[in-house]
């Protein structure tokens, strides 16, 4: 009997190699943090009652697979457009400065990074504002997941608010295909101080835009259209084959004659590179389409053979 009893108190034991004490400390996503109520029992077991969170973030598999969410969901991202808001010490125009940036989610194993999106003479340091890892949330030992976010929200990353504007199609998508209701997109506030800048670079720049030919030569340069065209002969009533080339670097045309072999005398170049007008001038007229002929004799009639000479001048104003 004494067996029976002894057999039976050991058997869940049988085949454990772990009997060490849980710590109170562990890194969780390269954070150090306090286990508190998680702490497990000997070996890790939970303790009667206790719910230790699951180290995979609550993203639902994927549609039509079995795998795990780091397969299901590889390479597929949830971008969010938020802003928050930092406190501008010593500074007589602006109390607040408004900073923009992007929250993605990474499906995959439930890490968020926030990047600022960097722009021209910013004055402070930008780009990645918070790296890649798992977020927990404040003040439990929890971490963020899919169900957290939506539009028109605030999340807290480590005592930082952030204000969810907008997202894109596919995080939208997502979303409602989870059974979020998403709220409706709000528009970032406008700095007062960043918009005094920009009207003042607006003023500042020129009315016409000079263009520099130099660059765009250096950025053009060898770079040529080609297209295959033809032009209705009505002299001789056929057809000419030609071959027009449009020069990126100086905006100049060039046209070649395409010439078979059928006995027509062969032209190097149609037409020499050049600009061509795109709204000519009205076509000059030759020599004696100007004005009505006019018959004249210069012979004096003291001759007795007059000649008449067809001429294109004419006496008074043209």
């Amino acid at each position: 009997m004494f067996d029976n009893q002894h057999s039976d108190s050991s058997g869940p034991q049988l085949g454990k190699e772990r009997f060490h004490k849980s710590h109170h400390f562990d890194f969780s996503g390269g954070i150090p943090m306090l286990m508190g109520m998680e702490k497990a029992g000997i070996g890790g077991d939970p303790l009667v009652g206790q719910k230790i969170p699951s180290k995979y973030p609550g993203v639902p598999r994927g549609e039509g697979s079995d795998g795990p969410p780091w397969l299901a969901f590889d390479q597929q991202v949830l971008c969010f457009e938020a802003f928050y808001q930092e406190t501008v010490p010593d500074a007589e125009l602006e109390m607040q400065n408004i900073r923009r940036c992007k929250i993605y989610f990474y499906l995959e194993d439930g890490t968020i990074q926030v990047v600022e999106p960097k722009s021209k003479n910013g004055c402070v340091p930008q780009g990645t504002v918070i790296r890649r890892h798992r977020i927990p949330l404040p003040d439990q030992h929890q971490f963020y997941n899919v169900f957290h976010f939506n539009i028109n929200q605030e999340v807290v990353f480590y005592a930082r608010t952030f204000k969810i504007t907008d997202c894109d199609s596919f995080t939208k998508n997502f979303l409602t295909n989870l059974g979020v209701l998403l709220n409706e997109p709000t528009a970032a506030p406008e700095h007062p101080f960043r918009t005094l800048h920009q009207k003042s670079e607006d003023s500042m720049k020129p009315l016409r835009q000079n263009r520099d030919k130099f660059q765009k030569f250096l950025k053009n340069d060898g770079k040529i259209l080609r297209f295959r065209c033809f032009w209705e002969d009505t002299v001789f009533g056929d057809q000419q084959e030609l071959i027009l080339l449009y020069y990126l670097a100086d905006d100049t045309i060039e046209v070649f004659q395409v010439v078979p072999n059928s006995g027509r005398q062969h032209v190097p170049k149609f037409l020499s590179r050049s600009k061509l007008p795109k709204r000519p001038p009205v076509r000059m007229k030759l020599p004696g389409e100007a004005i009505d002929p006019s018959v004249l004799n210069p012979l004096a009639p003291m001759t007795q053979v007059e000649r008449f000479m067809l001429g294109g001048h004419h006496v008074g104003p043209v």
